[in-house]
């Protein structure tokens, strides 16, 4: 998938004007290279259109520790939104990686993260 595919799939699943897709996007894939440690951001980064690879690819070598209400704050700040917005462009933007990503590399993804992620990425089974 190119940059504008995953864009416009972002756009089209959240109902976001053309501008606000890019932004949101930018928001969410930078409090998750924050969150995720350096091996697991490039692997991710290796099936994710340019640039949202690169942003994966700053990911620091330790990655933070913070559950799911910490991660939707940071990207609630990020994104000048409220926890609410914050939550669902999460969602949206999460489903769309969960698509264009392998199976085995989700599943190794969300193995990193606490259950509460799999939620996001939806996967409530796995919660």
């Amino acid at each position: 998938m190119t940059y504008g595919s995953f864009l416009s799939t972002v756009r089209e699943r959240g109902e976001y004007p053309a501008d606000e897709a890019e932004r949101i996007v930018g928001a969410v894939v930078a409090t998750l290279a924050e969150r995720l440690p350096g091996s697991s951001a490039e692997h991710l980064a290796d099936q994710l259109p340019m640039p949202l690879a690169e942003i994966l690819e700053r990911s620091d070598e330790t990655g933070r520790t913070w559950g799911v209400e910490e991660f939707i704050s940071r990207v609630a700040d990020e994104a000048g939104e409220d926890v609410e917005t914050a939550e669902t462009d999460t969602r949206v933007v999460f489903s769309v990686i969960s698509e264009e990503v392998s199976g085995g590399e989700m599943n190794k993804l969300l193995s990193r993260l606490p259950s509460g992620y799999a939620e996001l990425f939806g996967y409530a089974e796995l919660s």
